[in-house]
């Protein structure tokens, strides 16, 4: 074997074991400052990119403007919205141990979960109440003062007959009728009823007395529904975890109709909550009462019986006077026991309503509202100078790489496919 063939792995005289060749690793230690990479400015090049936009800043600044424009239009021709918002201290049960107060403790500082009491579910139910279709009945039934009209009206009135949407509103809305809702506005103009002559000044009036009682089934007017739908959009409520506090907020284009109405939802509220946690014990009490009334007529008569027969009999010698006068005796206090005992049970009844009668207590009064809470200008011009300036910065990329596609693809030669 020659020599140069050494270094090759060999077999040992077992034929089992071979020798593998050691393999060296060297690890080498390179500055950092050595270290560069080429493409890094090119990856990341402000200076580029803050030029390149310098010059392009005439399209930038032009398609800010527009949209900025824009947004001055927006602004002007929006609905001017007026918020008043009233906070409430519901009654709530106390907790009886000390546990339970150190976990409501907890619950007040860091918002934790606890079981759901009746109070609890009784607050979670008073959004459920103002959106209800007998409490919104109820509520646009009142009249309320409108500065724009400088009168009293009801609020079904106000929305059905002098309420006017916004230049946005009605922009929106016909381009919607127009464009995608086109076949629906097509369907109603076919399906709608032309006004015969002398219809013009002939106005259906609503009877709401027919709404009081939905036991029977009852054809609810559109106008109603619709004034329904949008007084139930305009009022919020919302609880505070924390505190408990219930906020109820109302949002008009009216300032001063605002503040009343929240006056108005809080003693509507107040009162179906007075009603819904008394109507159990208010029961109890009238049929206590009937009861009282009933036992009271009835021990006055055996009152009279005993003692006319007292009168007549002063000094009753016979035994058949003696066992009249003993069973009109027994009646007499079998109907004073049952009087005595209603009495008391009309006393604790009344006391009862009393106290499942919740009290509210208005931490934040409503105040009229001195500027609108909506449109925001500054929210809105911010917004449009934001919108602008990426709308500005993305279409000259946008172009720039348009551009770059469509010359490569003019340039780019079909390729031929052998078929």
């Amino acid at each position: 074997m020659n020599e140069g063939d050494s270094n090759i792995p060999e077999k040992n005289k077992d034929s089992k074991h071979l020798q593998k060749r050691e393999i060296v690793e060297e690890y080498r230690l390179i500055s950092i400052d050595d270290y560069a990479h080429k493409d890094d400015e090119k990856i990341i090049d402000l200076v580029g990119i803050l030029k390149d936009l310098w010059l392009q800043k005439r399209v930038i600044l032009g398609i800010t403007g527009v949209i900025f424009l824009l947004g001055i239009i927006f602004y002007l021709g929006s609905e001017r919205i007026y918020y008043s918002e009233a906070k409430l201290m519901p009654e709530s049960t106390s907790p009886s141990s000390q546990l339970g107060q150190v976990f409501q403790q907890a619950e007040n500082i860091f918002g934790l979960q606890r079981r759901v009491e009746d109070d609890d579910i009784r607050v979670a139910m008073y959004p459920y109440i103002v959106e209800s279709l007998p409490f919104q009945l109820e509520l646009m039934q009142h009249e309320v003062y409108f500065g724009d009209l400088d009168r009293r009206v009801t609020i079904f009135e106000y929305f059905t007959e002098h309420y006017e949407p916004s230049l946005i509103d009605r922009s929106a809305d016909f381009l919607w009728s127009y464009t995608i809702g086109l076949p629906v506005t097509i369907w109603r103009a076919a399906t709608t009823r032309r006004p015969e002559p002398g219809d013009e000044n002939v106005v259906a009036g609503i009877d709401f007395s027919l709404f009081s009682d939905f036991n029977e089934p009852k054809v609810l007017d559109n106008q109603i529904r619709r004034v329904a739908n949008q007084m139930s959009n305009y009022i919020t409520i919302s609880r505070e975890p924390q505190t408990g506090f219930v906020s109820i907020g109302v949002s008009l284009p009216d300032a001063q109709a605002s503040t009343e109405i929240v006056i108005l939802v809080k003693n509507l509220l107040q009162e179906y909550v007075i009603d819904y946690r008394t109507e159990k014990a208010l029961k109890n009490l009238e049929f206590i009462e009937l009861q009282y009334e009933d036992a009271k007529l009835n021990f006055q008569a055996k009152q009279d019986s005993l003692a006319a027969f007292q009168d007549r009999n002063v000094n009753p010698a016979r035994q058949t006077l003696l066992v009249r006068e003993q069973r009109l005796q027994s009646e007499y206090d079998l109907a004073f026991s049952l009087y005595n005992t209603l009495a008391r049970r009309l006393q604790e009844a009344k006391i009862q309503v009393q106290e499942e009668t919740p009290v509210f207590r208005v931490h934040e009064p409503a105040t009229i509202p001195s500027r609108p809470a909506q449109p925001n200008a500054i929210r809105i011009m911010g917004g449009s100078i934001f919108i602008g300036l990426f709308l500005g910065i993305s279409f000259i990329y946008i172009r720039r790489g348009l551009r770059q596609f469509l010359d490569e693809f003019h340039r780019k030669e079909p390729k031929t496919y052998q078929v």
